[in-house]
């Protein structure tokens, strides 16, 4: 922890405490431990305040919150596992009830991902010692891989595609549908041209790698890097569209700055650290 990181979070703690009325005014704060097993660094707190002793547990992936050290939290371990129990069933819940997950979704992730682990095949073959036919074999692949890419597309859409007479191959005309449909609005307007441009560069280059006998090791991994990122921002295009974000959000002033606190057994609300708005939240066992 750095000194302008342990500061920083002690003003956020004195702050988050001025936000309550009966824990009385903090007299001593420390960092008690800092557990770092899930991979990133979360900090348990020892806040002595005129009233009561609490743990706080804060990190750069965990919500901050605060546990009584007078009721079942014993210890900063405690008050670790109990909190990040809490965090990941919240998220978990928060997941499970999206309003657009399984009805709505126009496009079935795991079919992308199974076009990301095609490429990965075809890098696996890229080799500076390839003879230029085989280069152009690996051209075929990417280009390949976005056809398949257009064909579930297609798919998932029949009837927008079909208004338009446009076959299921066509990768270009299909792609730019759906990033019409991913990313409406004028305030895309500026993201929807750069998403095809991406488009047209990577068909284009593939397509010129397999008609070319001349490309070289650089080439063709030039052409296999563009197929990839067409995949990848068609397959994050689709993610915007649905709304997809693994954040509690404060439904009054939109801030992700959110805590959440436990008031009864099973019983939390979420208080927003920018508005103040508070939001009640229940646990499903």
């Amino acid at each position: 922890m750095t000194p302008e990181y342990r500061i920083e979070t002690e003003k956020r703690i004195d702050d988050y405490f001025k936000s309550f009325d009966d824990i009385g005014e903090i007299i001593n704060i420390k960092c008690e431990e800092t557990f770092s097993d899930l991979g990133y660094d979360v900090n348990v707190w020892n806040v002595k305040t005129t009233t009561d002793a609490f743990w706080v547990v804060e990190g750069e992936n965990a919500p901050m919150n605060l546990y009584t050290q007078n009721g079942h939290y014993f210890s900063a371990d405690e008050a670790y596992s109990f909190h990040m129990g809490i965090t990941q069933r919240l998220t978990k819940r928060h997941h499970d009830n999206f309003k657009h997950i399984i009805d709505e979704l126009p496009l079935d992730i795991s079919s992308i991902k199974s076009i990301n682990r095609k490429l990965n095949l075809a890098s696996e073959k890229l080799s500076i010692d390839l003879e230029s036919e085989e280069f152009q074999s690996i051209g075929l692949i990417c280009r390949e891989a976005l056809v398949d890419l257009s064909k579930e597309l297609y798919e998932r859409n029949e009837e927008m595609i079909k208004e338009k007479g446009f076959k299921a191959s066509d990768f270009k005309n299909i792609s730019s549908e759906f990033i019409n449909l991913y990313i409406p609005g004028s305030g895309n307007a500026d993201l929807r041209n750069y998403s095809r441009k991406i488009i047209e560069i990577a068909w284009s280059y593939c397509s010129a790698i397999v008609h070319s006998p001349n490309k070289t090791f650089p080439d063709v991994k030039i052409a296999l890097l563009f197929t990839s990122m067409a995949v990848s921002l068609i397959e994050n295009l689709f993610l915007k569209y649905i709304g997809f974000d693994d954040e509690l959000v404060c439904e009054k002033c939109g801030s992700k700055k959110v805590n959440i606190i436990e008031i009864h057994e099973n019983k939390f609300i979420a208080i927003c650290e920018s508005c103040k708005h508070e939001k009640d939240l229940e646990l499903i066992e």
